[in-house]
């Protein structure tokens, strides 16, 4: 791997620009960034044993979806982004979270998240927790593993 500090480049799991370097890999595979947190995130990770180091261990670690968001993906998949909206967010918190989620992919949202959910759809945070759940129990959202607090979104529709 060769490492090269870079300006202007926004940390690929963060999105942060402190130290950022960009990684790229001996092998050919497309180069990334990463800032200093993640750094040494990422190295204490590999170093506890919670990262994969064979083929096979990053197989068994990916996310596993639950009945109810595969179902929904599939159906999405067949949907354009605003029938989608349609039949699923009506509810304006809903769209809002949704759209938060899935404009990161994966994100946390406790903490700061929840407090600026809360001041986008203009309601308490215990409003916005149970949006959330909500959106969870339907499949629209799903926890991510291994990561209390994350939700994420991966919706590629038929419009995309």
């Amino acid at each position: 791997m060769r490492f090269r500090e870079t300006e202007g480049c926004a940390c690929l799991f963060c999105g942060g620009n402190d130290r950022v370097q960009v990684v790229a890999r001996d092998d050919g595979a497309a180069a990334f960034a990463v800032c200093s947190a993640c750094r040494e995130k990422i190295i204490a990770a590999w170093s506890s044993g919670a990262l994969p180091e064979t083929a096979e261990q990053a197989e068994q670690a990916k996310q596993v979806y639950g009945d109810g968001t595969k179902r929904v993906m599939a159906e999405a998949a067949a949907m354009t982004e605003e029938q989608f909206e349609e039949k699923y967010l009506s509810d304006m918190v809903d769209r809002v979270i949704f759209e938060y989620v899935r404009g990161y992919g994966q994100t946390d949202l406790s903490g700061g998240a929840m407090g600026l959910l809360s001041i986008m759809t203009e309601e308490g945070s215990e409003v916005v927790a149970a949006h959330i759940d909500g959106l969870a129990a339907k499949g629209l959202i799903y926890s991510v593993a291994g990561k209390p607090g994350w939700y994420g979104a991966d919706y590629p529709f038929a419009d995309d």
